[in-house]
């Protein structure tokens, strides 16, 4: 979706959740980080309703990015 939908790249890395019952083992999951400008943020949280309402997200604010894929790729 980030890719296809908003034309933006994103890292994907695994991970394990910080958080489960005594004698259970952490479930697997993938954490995706990408860059959006503040403009893009409405059109990401409607479409990632679509694909994972339980989705837990972190947005910091960034100053600077330098390198990788900074402008948006052109669609179509």
């Amino acid at each position: 979706m980030i890719i296809e939908k908003l034309g933006r790249g994103c890292t994907i890395y695994s991970g394990k959740k910080g958080y489960a019952p005594r004698g259970m083992k952490l479930e697997q999951t993938d954490i995706v980080y990408t860059l959006l400008t503040r403009l893009e943020l409405s059109k990401f949280q409607v479409e990632l309703e679509k694909i994972d309402k339980k989705a837990f997200i972190i947005m910091h604010s960034v100053k600077d990015a330098k390198g990788g894929m900074i402008k948006k790729r052109r669609l179509g």
